[in-house]
């Protein structure tokens, strides 16, 4: 038992579950907003303060950190992504829609529309990025087949390209010797490089992709690029040659992939890997893994947030059940906050004198500011009721274990009359007899007959010793079995002789 709890107490201590810091938040403000695709605390507007952007496929809105609302508009079926179109140092938000307009920016809480032949372009949009090339600042358009288009800010057709034959599942851009390229995957399989002018530097196929995203992991100058699989595979690329540097099965789909500082050196960040079935791993920018966890359902979200200030973040996750958790650099587990929907997205910055934490989940968007406390050696408080509980155990034990033995109960046979010790000692004889016939019936058998007629020996015994101490003459009480005409005990059923059975 003092095993079994002390091994209880070690799980509750070393798993996260009685965790060392513990977070809590405090809403400011929220609205109703549904099925958010993208949101980002930015400066939209120009003034050096942060507003908050998000967007859903049918809705585009900017509020202050108030939660006032900037701009908002309608749109059908948009994708979105941000970056300075126009070069005036003010984030724009470019969209991508399915009906006319298709392409258009937002700029300082004003929308213009982008006239831009993007016939060639699906429908069904799926990705758009602002790409910085060393020849200029391009908008690339990907939409559900495959296609990949870019336009110069002005709308002037640069060049398009085919990734694969499904829709685009990841645009970001790499750097390949410092200088900016465009990384596209393809839910097909298919990813590579584009340079500026459309040119394939290189193409490779995997399995189907969920996930891929492009990050300098060594602050090298050149890119890898990390993609995640339908069948579970994660994969590292050197961006510059297409080459794989490592590759791992997680034994679930990939659902997300992002990076955070969790070890506090600033020459490599490390890479958080999520699961469709709640797995959630942290690797090494190498791809060995430091830690890993199970969450309720699928990884929706991840976001690296400095909480303590101590050069290292922590690990923010949100999942389709609706939880938003908190995982320290080490790996020590906290819940944050249930929510009744699936969680879309989290962003973490300032907004107004707030350092804040913004969550949607399918029907809403919270703004909250998330207070950290840390408990130091309140990791091992379960350690501590572990050896209490353990000493209680451990002193009952000893106190059952030294306990005298309850006196057997045992009819005292001194001081008693002739008459009454004779009948006992007939009573006895006729005890053994009545073992002895049970034995040879199969009845009582091994240890329990020996046992039974061991005690009736000793009765014996210390009648017949009652007998001398009260100095009564000790009578042996004979038969004659009346077949063989053998000496048999009184008490005796059966003759030892002939065994002929003998009524006394």
């Amino acid at each position: 038992m003092v095993a079994l709890v002390m091994g209880v107490s070690a799980m509750f201590a070393f798993n996260g579950s009685a965790a060392a810091e513990k977070y809590s938040s405090d809403s400011i403000w929220s609205v109703d907003y549904s099925t958010a695709e993208s949101m980002k605390i930015i400066d939209l507007t120009g003034d050096g303060v942060n507003d908050l952007f998000i967007q859903n496929p049918n809705n585009v809105i900017i509020f202050d950190e108030t939660g006032k609302t900037i701009f908002t508009q309608n749109f059908s079926g948009v994708k979105s992504t941000m970056g300075d179109v126009d070069g005036d140092g003010v984030e724009d938000v470019v969209i991508f829609q399915t009906d006319a307009p298709r392409v258009g920016i937002i700029s300082k809480g004003e929308f213009s529309p982008i006239h831009t032949d993007s016939s060639n372009v699906g429908i069904f949009p799926s990705r758009n990025a602002i790409i910085k090339f060393e020849s200029g600042t391009q908008i690339i358009l990907g939409d559900t087949g495959g296609t990949v288009v870019s336009f110069s800010p002005q709308g002037a057709l640069l060049w398009q390209i085919q990734m694969g034959t499904e829709e685009l599942r990841g645009m970001d851009d790499a750097r390949i010797n410092g200088k900016i390229h465009l990384a596209v995957a393809s839910h097909s399989g298919d990813f590579g490089i584009i340079d500026g002018n459309g040119a394939i530097l290189w193409m490779n196929k995997t399995e189907q992709l969920r996930r891929m995203r492009s990050y300098d992991l060594f602050g090298d100058g050149t890119s890898e690029i990390l993609t995640g699989g339908e069948y579970g595979e994660f994969a590292i690329w050197n961006g510059g040659e297409g080459t794989r540097i490592f590759v791992n099965g997680m034994g679930q789909p990939v659902s997300e992939i992002r990076t955070a500082e969790i070890n506090g050196d600033p020459s490599s960040i490390e890479i958080i890997v999520g699961g469709k079935d709640g797995g959630l791993w942290a690797l090494d920018a190498n791809g060995k893994e430091l830690w890993s966890h199970t969450v309720a359902d699928k990884v929706t979200e991840i976001v690296g947030v400095d909480f303590d200030d101590d050069g290292r973040q922590e690990v923010v996750i949100g999942d389709d059940a609706g939880e938003v958790i908190i995982f320290s650099p080490d790996g020590t587990r906290a819940s944050l906050k249930d929510y009744s929907a699936g969680i879309t997205r989290i962003d973490e910055g300032r907004l107004g004198n707030e350092r804040v934490l913004v969550v949607s989940d399918m029907a809403q968007l919270e703004v909250q500011k998330v207070a950290h406390n840390e408990i130091p050696g309140f990791q091992f408080t379960p350690i501590l009721v572990g050896l209490i509980v353990s000493a209680a155990i451990i002193a009952v034990a000893w106190i059952l274990a030294t306990m005298p033995k309850k006196p057997e109960m045992k009819v005292s046979i001194q001081d008693k009359s002739r008459e009454s010790l004779e009948a006992e000692r007939r009573m006895i004889k006729e005890s053994i007899a009545d073992v002895e016939r049970l034995r040879q019936s199969g009845e009582v058998v091994g240890d329990a007959y020996l046992a039974r007629l061991k005690r009736l020996r000793a009765d014996l015994a210390e009648n017949e010793t009652a007998f001398k101490e009260q100095k009564f003459p000790i009578k042996v009480e004979t038969i004659q079995c009346p077949n063989c005409g053998g000496m048999l005990e009184l008490g005796m059923d059966k003759c030892e002789y002939c065994g002929h059975v003998v009524l006394t």
